[in-house]
C-alpha cells in the first residue's frame, strides 16, 4: 500500500493508494477517515487502481481555518482526479462521502465514470441532528478528559451510524471506529459539522447526474426510505439494501459492502 500526500487546492490531502486499473476513488464520511474505507480499498484493489483518503480538518489531512463547505469538497475531489494522473474516476463513498459524489457528478460530470452512494443525503441534516453535530464537535474539541471524550464517541456513533447490537456484536470494528474519530486535531474537529450544514439541497437536480449510479442503503439508516427515492430520481440507478446494518454501513457489513460495490462496478463497461 502506498501512502502519499498531495497539495489539493492549498490543502495536504493523506491518501493511500493501492492496485490498478480505472481510478476508484473512496470517500468517508464525517468524522471516518480512510482507515474505515481499507476493507473496501483491499478488496477494490484487485480490479482497480483504488485511492482512499482523509477529508479536510481530519485524521492527517490539512484544512483551513476559516472553514470549508461541501462545495470547497467538490472542487478537491475534481482537482484530485487531475493530480492522480486521470481523467475520469468512479467515486464511491458514504454518508458525507456519498452527499458529495453526487455533487461533483452534477457540477464536473466529464470526471465521473460511475457513481456509488452510500447512505448520503441531498439535503441538509434537520435542526436537532444538526445541533447533535455541533455539540459532539465541541466535546471533542474542549474536553481535556480523554475518558469523557471516548465516551461521547462511543455514544455518538452507537446513536447515529449503527443498528441496534452492533457495538456488542463486532467490538472490535466498532473500537477502531472510536479510535478514528478520537484522533482527529482537537483544532479542526470542531469545524467539521459546516459541511454538512453547508448542503444545498439537490433533490431537484437528481435527474441530472447521467453517470452509472449505486445506491447502497441500510436497513437501519436513520432515513429507512430516502435510498429508494434517490434511486428513483437518478436516471437508471440501481438500488441495494444491505440488511441488519447502519448509517456507516461499510463499517458495519463491511464483507456485504465490498462484494456490493464490486458486482456493481464490474458490471460497467469499460
Amino acid at each position: 500500500m502506498k501512502r502519499f500526500k498531495l497539495n489539493v487546492n492549498r490543502i495536504s490531502y493523506a491518501c493511500v493508494e493501492k492496485g490498478e486499473g480505472p481510478l476508484l476513488l473512496l470517500c468517508h464520511g464525517t468524522f471516518g477517515g480512510k482507515r474505515l474505507m481499507l476493507p473496501q480499498l483491499d478488496h477494490l484493489s484487485c480490479f482497480f487502481r483504488t485511492v482512499a483518503f482523509d477529508w479536510r480538518g481530519h485524521g492527517e489531512t490539512g484544512y483551513d481555518p476559516a472553514g470549508w463547505t461541501a462545495d470547497d469538497l467538490v472542487e478537491d475531489v475534481a482537482t484530485l482526479i487531475g493530480l492522480l494522473g486521470e481523467e475520469r474516476a468512479i467515486l464511491a463513498g458514504v454518508s458525507q462521502g456519498g452527499a458529495v459524489g453526487m455533487r461533483v457528478a452534477l457540477s464536473h460530470p466529464e470526471k465521473v465514470t460511475a457513481l456509488v452512494n452510500m447512505c448520503g443525503g441531498p439535503a441538509g441534516p434537520p435542526p436537532a441532528v444538526a445541533t447533535s453535530l455541533d455539540e459532539f464537535a465541541k466535546v471533542l474539541a474542549e474536553e481535556h478528559d480523554e475518558s469523557v471524550r471516548r465516551e461521547a464517541a462511543i455514544d455518538f456513533a452507537t446513536r447515529h451510524f449503527h443498528s441496534p447490537g452492533f457495538t456488542e456484536r463486532e467490538p472490535s470494528r466498532f473500537a477502531t471506529e472510536v479510535d478514528v474519530i478520537l484522533s482527529h486535531p482537537r483544532q479542526s474537529v470542531r469545524l467539521l459539522p459546516g459541511v454538512p450544514k453547508s448542503y444545498a439541497d439537490i433533490t431537484p437536480r437528481l435527474g441530472a447526474i447521467a453517470c452509472p449510479t449505486l445506491i447502497l442503503w441500510a436497513t437501519y439508516e436513520g432515513r429507512p426510505a430516502l435510498g429508494a427515492a434517490l434511486a428513483a430520481a437518478i436516471p437508471g440507478a440501481e438500488l441495494t439494501i444491505i440488511s441488519n446494518a447502519g448509517h456507516h454501513v461499510n463499517v458495519e457489513a463491511p464483507e456485504e459492502t465490498s462484494a456490493a460495490l464490486e458486482k456493481f462496478l464490474r458490471s460497467i463497461p469499460s
